[in-house]
């Protein structure tokens, strides 16, 4: 059964984020922000005491991370292991932990089958 997914491209501030957003309540789709992705599993890391550069520690964390992306009045609020992370992770500090992990290529490989399975039906 195929999903359809629509993915929104772009530099920072240009407001990827408001406009998937506001797709996913008009159209009832589910939403991913795929780049936070990356910096929840960064902050999960550092919240577990396990360096950026651990390959093997970082990309366990990458295959079991326990997040959600909540819309809100405030735009998209990330959830990991249940608490509001959002503004951790939107930090300067939470974009040091995501460049550091994506440089992983089994934290990408890792994500990559995250999101492929987050893709479900009506939409993505």
């Amino acid at each position: 059964m195929s999903t359809t997914v629509i993915c929104v491209d772009g530099p920072s501030g240009s407001g990827k984020g408001t406009l998937s957003q506001r797709l996913a309540e008009a159209l009832n789709f589910h939403l991913l922000d795929s780049g936070a992705l990356y910096r929840v599993v960064g902050y999960a890391a550092t919240v577990n005491a396990i360096d950026w550069s651990d390959e093997d520690g970082v990309t366990q964390i990458a295959r079991s991370l326990d997040v959600a992306f909540l819309s809100s009045a405030t735009g998209v609020r990330v959830i990991y292991a249940g608490a509001d992370v959002t503004d951790s992770v939107r930090s300067v500090r939470g974009g040091e932990g995501a460049s550091a992990v994506a440089a992983i290529v089994s934290v990408r490989d890792a994500l990559l089958s995250r999101q492929r399975e987050l893709a479900c039906p009506p939409g993505l």
